[in-house]
């Protein structure tokens, strides 16, 4: 999450469990947190957590051109196995020259008329993003302005899992 002096800002985080049923949060500027569950996941689901994972940051070279997709490997990186049939990522905007928006979706399939990350420009602005995995183990990120996209895995679904990735309608 990411917040600027006397805002309110919310995300969603699917995180893993760690010792002794806990989640750490660490904020590096004195603030309020308000954590609501909203849900889990049973150690026999299909789901795999993990420690989270850096898989692009594009802030170490050109920022991505207004109306770039970007395509990611999710396959086969930051613990997700060749299988995986979606994923849980945290998608950033940052430095974005104009107000825009990002779409995450499975590539080689149509761009859908949604958006999962909304920001202003010079904001930086992140949201959890569950998507399916599209062609060569990869998902695509669309942004209508020019922005730094940095993207975490936090998780994946396997092939056998019960949980259907939809293309975002």
């Amino acid at each position: 999450v990411n917040f600027a002096p006397g805002s309110t800002v919310a995300n969603a985080v699917t995180t893993k469990v760690g010792a002794g049923g806990a989640v750490c949060i660490f904020n590096d500027a004195a603030t309020h947190l308000i954590v609501d569950v909203n849900g889990y996941y049973a150690s026999t689901a299909n789901f795999g957590a993990l420690e989270p994972a850096r898989l692009l940051d594009t802030r170490t070279s050109a920022i991505p051109a207004a109306g770039v997709t970007t395509s990611l490997v999710v396959a086969n990186r930051g613990g997700v196995p060749a299988n995986a049939t979606a994923v849980t990522l945290n998608v950033t905007s940052t430095g974005s020259l104009a107000g825009g928006f990002v779409t995450v979706y499975p590539c080689g399939t149509p761009r859908p008329n949604t958006s999962n990350v909304n920001f202003a420009p010079g904001s930086t602005v992140a949201n959890a993003v569950t998507t399916k995995v599209g062609a060569g183990g990869a998902v695509c990120l669309y942004s209508d302005a020019a922005t730094h996209l940095i993207v975490d895995v936090n998780g994946y679904f396997a092939s056998t899992a019960s949980f259907g990735a939809l293309e975002p309608a």
